[in-house]
């Protein structure tokens, strides 16, 4: 045991917490859809904010209860102690909330009771022989996630105004962390650089006061545009726009007030395709899908439809619940190793299809048609 131990307070989160409201503000943020970081990669393991934001300012404030049998005087009596720590339940309450993630007011109140607990701390051990570089009660300690994945600590530590470290094995969430963590910190304050660009002066105005990172959103949105008018330009002849015509809304009743415009699609789905091995439709090219799902959200059923008109086809997207034989082909495939197959696993370089049928034509899909990918291949040029 060491000759000065560290004197340090019981932490609320030792004590008590307000679960409920905790609890409560995490299923609501499953709800959020714009602006928070899953917006910016879904992460497979992301930590709720509202819990690690009520997690950090739980383990930092001292609890107001009593401490007995530590060496050192600290705390109220009971009735006190309950009175305090009700009002520290209301400031996590306040601080779980979506809506108060930017909120200065009750950001700047975590932050106050965050310094007072540490300032009291840094007072029970102005006597440890390392007061000066372990409790300096002007500068917070920092926080340092050895594993910091979705980065929902080290972003709420860095907004409760600690000194966030962030580190990873992974290189997607060490590009997450330095996107939410590393980057906009170090353009806080600061007016947007897409100012000095033609007109940018008047339409944004220079007697605005860039809070936060904001500066730095106004210059992704900014040179984001641009580059995607720049592609536009390249590769938009591949990206058609579809016009809404007559004939296609009366299958789809949502598209009637579209009539005549033309919109952006907005998703594309890929599949690799083969010759049929039906003789009398040899020339047609299938493609090879797994699912003709495209949304099974209640409700928002939709899933593609492939219609057959002589030797050709086309495909046409449906509302409501999928048919039985769209499903089949969803599960026909279940843990198929090549990506929109309908032929199965491999073997050998070789696709065994497993009897399966060209959906167009009803004829059975040999494994030879479907081989995967040589060096020569991929050297070749998509079409």
């Amino acid at each position: 045991m060491s000759d000065h131990p560290i004197k340090s307070p019981r932490k609320l989160i030792e004590v008590a917490l307000p679960l409920d409201a905790i609890n409560a503000a995490c299923a609501s943020e499953k709800t959020i859809k714009s602006g928070h970081p899953a917006s910016l990669h879904l992460w497979w393991a992301r930590r709720p904010l509202a819990a690690a934001r009520a997690v950090i300012f739980a383990q930092l404030v001292n609890d107001p209860g009593t401490n007995i049998g530590r060496g050192f005087k600290y705390g109220k009596n009971k009735k006190d102690a309950a009175i305090e720590r009700k009002r520290l339940f209301k400031i996590i309450e306040d601080l779980v909330l979506w809506e108060n993630s930017t909120n200065e007011a009750v950001l700047e109140c975590a932050r106050a009771e965050i310094r007072r607990s540490w300032r009291e701390v840094c007072e029970l051990n102005k006597d440890h022989p390392q007061a000066a570089e372990l409790f300096n009660p002007d500068k917070l300690p920092a926080l340092h996630d050895p594993f910091a994945g979705g980065g929902a600590i080290p972003l709420e530590a860095q907004r409760l105004g600690l000194e966030a470290y962030a580190s990873d094995l992974n290189p997607v969430p060490v590009l997450i962390n330095k996107a939410m963590i590393e980057i906009p910190p170090k353009f806080a304050g600061r007016p947007p650089v897409s100012l000095s660009a033609k007109g940018r002066k008047k339409d944004l105005g220079l007697d605005r006061s860039w809070t936060g990172a904001t500066g730095l959103g106004e210059d992704v949105r900014h040179y984001g545009n641009w580059l995607r008018n720049e592609a536009a330009k390249t590769i938009g002849d591949l990206y058609p726009q579809v016009e809404i015509t007559a004939d296609m809304a009366k299958e789809r009743v949502d598209l009637k007030p579209l009539v005549g415009q033309k919109h952006t699609v907005i998703s594309w789905l890929w599949a690799r395709t083969v010759k049929s091995s039906n003789p009398a439709f040899s020339h047609v090219d299938v493609p090879l899908a797994s699912s003709f799902i495209i949304s099974r959200k209640a409700g928002k059923q939709a899933y593609v439809q492939p219609i057959i008109e002589g030797g050709t086809y086309r495909f046409a997207v449906k509302l409501g619940t999928p048919p039985p034989e769209a499903e089949k082909v969803n599960k026909a495939v279940s843990g198929s190793k090549f990506p929109l197959s309908s032929l199965g696993h491999s073997n050998g370089g070789r696709l065994h299809q497993s009897g399966r049928l060209c959906w167009s034509y009803g004829c059975q899909v040999d494994g030879d048609c479907c081989r995967w990918p040589t060096r020569s291949h991929l050297s070749q040029p998509d079409h």
